[in-house]
């Protein structure tokens, strides 16, 4: 599946390459089971192990606060480097999505309260008036 969206291919359009991309991170091959990254993307912290809880929240909601010691915490405990890629990757696409319907949803609620407003009569601009010396000297051409 080409990776630009074309307007006259459906299945090119943002919500289909988005859902490729979802089906790759979540249910592709990888080293952590699929079940795991998808909890990690729907951020079901309940349902994630104690050492991984404050690693998916703060990649969540804060990432740039991520430490090298919170990834080096995992490696400890037995997360492989690849199984922590993974997990990091998982928990931004569950974010972006997250970001991303919240974003669709302000656009349809101010979309739904602009349809339902009266039309606004349209509003009279003053012509703007010339100079003096800009017609004095249009008429004397």
């Amino acid at each position: 599946m080409p990776l630009v969206p074309d307007p006259d291919n459906d299945d090119t359009a943002p919500e289909s390459l988005f859902a490729v991309l979802r089906h790759a991170v979540l249910d592709g091959p990888g080293s952590t089971p699929s079940r795991v990254r998808h909890v990690v993307a729907h951020a079901k912290l309940e349902e994630v192990s104690h050492e991984l809880r404050g690693y998916v929240d703060t990649m969540r909601e804060h990432a740039w606060r991520s430490t090298d010691e919170q990834v080096r915490d995992l490696l400890t405990v037995g997360w492989s480097e690849d199984q922590v890629y993974e997990l990091t990757v998982a928990v931004a696409l569950g974010a972006g999505q997250r970001r991303l319907d919240a974003g669709l949803a302000a656009i349809a609620r101010a979309q739904t309260r602009q349809a339902a407003a009266p039309a606004a009569p349209p509003r009279a601009v003053p012509a703007q008036a010339l100079p003096v010396a800009e017609v004095t000297r249009h008429a004397a051409a």
